[in-house]
């Protein structure tokens, strides 16, 4: 993932990649505050599953977005079976 640093990209693929790791990691930290107050997040679960999709479809590698997307599945699985629906 793109980090912090100084961003210097060697190519436009490389700048999208990057720009798509980056909203995951805004749509994860977003969504983190619903798991802290024990509520599910839907809506951050779905909306990396279709970020991944998009990246996926246009060629991209869509690793990084999949490993946020299935760890908020089995939280929001998780939280739901203990607590149930939102």
């Amino acid at each position: 993932m793109c980090g912090k640093e100084l961003l210097n990209f060697n190519s436009r693929q490389e700048f999208i990649q990057c720009a798509f790791e980056s909203v995951a990691k805004i749509v994860s930290d977003h969504g983190q505050s619903c798991l802290d107050a024990l509520t599910p997040a839907i809506s951050a679960e779905k909306c990396l599953f279709h970020l991944a999709a998009v990246a996926h479809d246009w060629s991209y590698d869509p690793s990084v977005i999949d490993a946020y997307a299935v760890l908020y599945k089995q939280s929001n699985q998780e939280l739901i079976e203990a607590f149930g629906e939102e």
